[in-house]
């Protein structure tokens, strides 16, 4: 199968050598490897075209309107960028990885043996995995989520979900939209990938728990499902009982704001259904 693979990175000099070492490695390699330079004040693009000279399917794309490191809409308009140029239908596999990764060798090579096996299926991807003494699971979504960070697409199921949404949330929102449409979803739960960053590390218990209630909201969960939603966080994310409080405070300043959503009605009735049956079932 001919993949792409698009790497937004925001001064990653750090990183951006071992993630690009690790798919060269593969033992099925991508058809092209897109790294989109976004804005980096450090060495990320010099490492970049120090691979660009050695290996003709890799790329370099730079985005001179330079911004700090974001979340949401600054990560999906970097990927975008590296689309803009590409004529994406000639691909059958879309990936949008993260710069602080290090993929095992049969890491696509397995990706794409489950989409040859199901043509339903409209996305895949393994699992993060974090070193706390040894590597072990990050452990922050349940295995029906693919994490932002190593997501691969069939593109037919891409382009029918008109792509990413520029916004916070945007990789819950493309699962449910695949899901409304009929699309099936894999996390490949024996396949690691070394994430050399925590999620949301730099940002404290107080913003992230902003961002949690943001997406809650923008992906219509509505105030029952909302709150629960929320309030499930006093016992699962520090500091305990504060940041489901804050969350669901939060989340309820966005709800009668109206902050608008990013999925339609009628995928937000959909949405509702598929937690309120994940709730049944726990």
């Amino acid at each position: 199968m001919k993949q792409i693979v698009i790497i937004p990175a925001y001064n990653e000099e750090q990183n951006i050598a071992r993630v690009i070492k690790s798919l060269i490695d593969q033992t099925q390699k991508p058809e092209l490897l897109v790294i989109v330079d976004d804005g980096s004040t450090d060495k990320t693009a010099e490492i970049v075209l120090n691979f660009k000279r050695r290996y003709h399917w890799i790329n370099l794309v730079t985005n001179h309107d330079k911004q700090s490191r974001s979340i949401g809409s600054k990560i999906v308009e970097a990927f975008d960028l590296g689309l803009a140029n590409i004529h994406l239908q000639s691909f059958d596999l879309v990936s949008k990885f993260d710069a602080d990764l290090e993929f095992p060798a049969d890491y696509i090579e397995r990706i794409q043996e489950y989409f040859k096996l199901d043509d339903k299926l409209g996305l895949v991807g393994g699992i993060c995995n974090i070193y706390d003494g040894k590597w072990i699971s990050e452990g922050l979504t349940n295995l029906d989520h693919v994490r932002g960070a190593l997501k691969t697409y069939r593109v037919s199921a891409f382009v029918e979900m008109e792509g990413l949404r520029k916004s916070m949330g945007w990789d819950s929102a493309d699962e449910f939209i695949l899901r409304y449409h009929g699309w099936a979803i894999k996390v490949v739960s024996d396949l690691s990938v070394r994430h050399y960053r925590e999620t949301n590390h730099h940002i404290g218990w107080r913003k992230s728990a902003q961002l949690n209630a943001e997406v809650f909201h923008k992906l219509r969960y509505g105030f029952f499902i909302g709150t629960l939603s929320c309030l499930k966080r006093i016992i699962k994310f520090k500091p305990f009982l504060v940041n489901g409080l804050y969350t669901t405070w939060w989340f309820y300043v966005l709800y009668f704001k109206g902050v608008q959503p990013i999925v339609s009605e009628k995928v937000g009735e959909f949405i509702r259904r598929y937690r309120v049956a994940n709730i049944k079932f726990k």
